[in-house]
C-alpha cells in the first residue's frame, strides 16, 4: 500500500505548497520570481563585507598597538644596557610577528607588508625614545620636560643623528626577516580547509 504523501505528490516531487518530497520547503518552487533570494544574499553579503571592514580596522589597530608595544620596551632594553634600539629588534621582530599572528592579525591581503610597516614603527618608536633619553640626559632634564624642550622635530633630528649605516642594516635585516615570516604564516596548504 502506498504511502499517502508520496502518492499525492505530482510527479515533479513538489506539491502546491512547496514542499519537496521529503516534507520540507523547497526555496526554488518558494521563490517564483520574486527576488526573495537576491534579496537575502545582498544581505549577507553587506553583512559580511561590514565584518571585512571591521576585522580589518581591528587588525590595523592591533599591528598599531603591538609596535608601539615593542618600540617601548626595544627603549627600555636600549636605555638599561647602553646598546642601540636595532640589536633588540632583531629578537623583537620574530616575537611581534608571532604575537600578530597568534591573534590573527596578520590575516590581511597584504601581510608581509604590514609585518614590515609594525617593525618600522617599532623600531622608529625606540629611536624616538631613545633621542628623548639622550636630550634629557644633555639638558639635565627629566623625560617629560626634554620631550616638551624640543618637540616631536628635535627628536626626529636626534633619532636620525644616532642612525649609523649599521643600525639602519639591522633595521633592513629585522624588517625582511619579519615579512618572510608572515608571509610564511599565510600561505595556503592545498587541500587544507579554509
Amino acid at each position: 500500500m502506498p504511502d499517502d504523501r508520496e502518492g499525492s505528490m505530482p510527479a515533479n516531487g513538489h506539491d502546491p505548497k512547496g514542499r519537496s518530497r521529503y516534507g520540507s520547503f523547497d526555496k526554488a518552487s518558494m521563490d517564483h520570481g520574486t527576488g526573495m533570494d537576491e534579496t537575502v544574499r545582498h544581505g549577507a553579503t553587506s553583512a559580511s563585507a561590514g565584518a571585512q571592514v571591521l576585522q580589518v580596522a581591528l587588525s590595523l589597530l592591533a599591528i598599531l598597538l603591538c609596535a608601539s608595544a615593542l618600540g617601548a620596551v626595544l627603549g627600555l632594553v636600549a636605555l638599561s644596557s647602553g646598546v642601540p634600539p636595532c640589536w633588540p629588534m632583531l629578537v623583537g621582530a620574530p616575537v611581534l610577528i608571532w604575537i600578530l599572528r597568534s591573534s590573527g592579525s596578520l590575516r590581511l591581503p597584504a601581510a608581509p607588508l604590514f609585518a614590515v610597516i609594525a617593525v618600522l614603527l617599532a623600531g622608529a618608536y625606540a629611536e624616538c625614545l631613545d633621542a628623548v633619553a639622550r636630550v634629557s640626559a644633555v639638558t639635565g632634564a627629566s623625560f617629560a620636560e626634554a620631550w616638551h624642550l624640543g618637540g616631536a622635530a628635535l627628536t626626529l633630528q636626534v633619532a636620525q643623528m644616532g642612525l649609523s649605516p649599521l643600525s639602519v642594516i639591522a633595521y633592513g635585516f629585522a624588517a625582511i626577516m619579519a615579512a618572510w615570516l608572515a608571509n610564511r604564516g599565510n600561505r595556503k596548504i592545498p587541500g587544507a580547509p579554509k
